[in-house]
């Protein structure tokens, strides 16, 4: 039948690279696990560098202020974590229960685990704006990831999740139909309707090879942060064990530290208050923002 050659070579092409494009997801998934992970162990390290900073008295003023400062971001990102939790939490009872829309939501934390919903809530970021998802509301932001783990498109609004992120761009072609009939059972077509179903399954192929190019870029993205963080987790966690017995023989007093021209407690202090900062930065920026 004309155009049916054309129409199976298109839909050959097409299942290839969503297989492709499902493996990077996975990959994806698992790179965002892991910078999560790791922005966790960094979160309790900067938890033990604030409550170190703030035993000390007589701090001066411009310290005073950025440790406030990072304190107050600190408490965001925890309050976050929190609110993120709680929601995947519902989600999971709504699933269990069946209750209505939360069912495709909850099945999606079901499947992949609620590390996952968490990995990809606090990793990706929307190119028009560069704000974390982590930075929206629980409800958003969970939303958002478990449209991503299920497949589903995103809706714009809700929290500002915009077309064109990295996130949409990811979205997952689980559930595309060509030409109105799912791939699998596509049956023998008119050859006007091979035509159309074959340039639909490579319009739609096109669409996927770019967002593989996005994924790949993603995926370098992900494990240079990792790495990022890591690196940063290694030198809090090494300079607040070393600071803590050095401010401990100054009672934890800055006055009595600038008396005993310690200068090189003052450098070191100086430094791990800065690369907590740093830090807390690592914690929320965005995968994708410039996407």
């Amino acid at each position: 039948m004309f155009n049916s050659k054309f129409k199976k070579e298109a839909i050959s092409g097409y299942k290839e690279v969503v297989e492709e494009y499902e493996q990077s997801r996975e990959e994806i998934l698992k790179g965002s696990e892991n910078l999560y992970n790791s922005r966790i162990l960094l979160k309790d390290y900067i938890e033990l560098t604030l409550n170190l900073v703030n035993r000390l008295k007589n701090k001066p003023l411009e310290m005073s202020l950025k440790v406030e400062e990072a304190q107050l971001k600190f408490d965001k990102f925890k309050n976050t974590i929190l609110e993120l939790e709680k929601e995947i939490d519902t989600e999971l009872k709504k699933n269990v229960l069946g209750a209505g829309a939360g069912v495709a939501a909850g099945g999606a934390v079901a499947a992949f685990g609620p590390s996952a919903a968490m990995a990809i809530a606090t990793t990706f970021g929307t190119a028009s704006t560069g704000t974390a998802i982590s930075a929206l509301s629980g409800a958003a932001a969970t939303n958002a990831a478990l449209a991503w783990l299920g497949g589903g498109a995103l809706v714009a609004g809700g929290g500002g999740t915009a077309a064109g992120s990295t996130l949409l761009a990811l979205a997952g072609p689980i559930g595309w139909a060509i030409g109105g009939t799912a791939v699998a059972t596509a049956g023998i077509l008119t050859s006007s309707k091979n035509k159309k179903v074959g340039k639909e399954a490579l319009d739609k192929t096109a669409e996927l090879h770019k967002a593989i190019r996005v994924a790949d870029a993603t995926k370098i993205e992900i494990k240079y942060t990792t790495d990022e963080v890591n690196q940063s987790a290694y030198l809090i966690k090494t300079a607040v064990q070393t600071m803590d017995s050095n401010l401990e023989q100054y009672s934890f007093n800055f006055h009595k530290i600038v008396e005993a021209n310690a200068k090189h407690i003052l450098n070191d202090l100086g430094t791990l208050v800065n690369n907590m900062n740093s830090a807390i930065q690592l914690l929320t920026r965005p995968i994708g923002e410039q996407a």
